[in-house]
């Protein structure tokens, strides 16, 4: 994927990758049976999978977010669990507080190219947009 990103011009340093989260697996195991299959994933190959993907990152000078890790080292992550796999609200919450940080730090050199909103005349507001509104 990044050597893609790359093939159409979007550089490393603008790249985040992001491991899987942990695998609750007594509750994803709960989920399998209501589906009626037994436990068809273990977190011990969801952490190959997280630890692949750093080596990736690191290989190819990206950031990485590793949720694996993070979650674990926090409490019970099971409440960032909706069924043990896929992220609750609550792990919604927990990967945009980690997230966020390295977006801010990428985008903040970016130059802005509108006005701040409080900067928009209200009764003209395609003047303080465009300038003359001819464009």
């Amino acid at each position: 994927m990044v050597q893609y990103l790359k093939s159409v011009d979007i550089p490393e340093n603008r790249v985040i990758l992001i491991t899987p989260t942990p695998l609750c697996e007594t509750a994803w195991e709960e989920q399998c049976i209501i589906q009626g299959c037994k436990l068809n994933r273990l977190n011990s190959v969801v952490g190959e999978y997280a630890n692949a993907c750093l080596q990736v990152a690191q290989d190819c000078g990206t950031d990485v977010l590793d949720l694996w890790t993070l979650m674990q080292d926090s409490q019970d992550f099971s409440s960032y669990l909706s069924d043990g796999l896929h992220l609750s609200p609550k792990g919604n919450e927990f990967l945009f507080s980690h997230l966020w940080p390295l977006i801010e730090k990428k985008v903040s050199s970016l130059p802005l190219l509108l006005p701040y909103w409080r900067d928009v005349a209200e009764a003209k507001p395609e003047l303080s947009l465009l300038g003359d509104g001819d464009h």
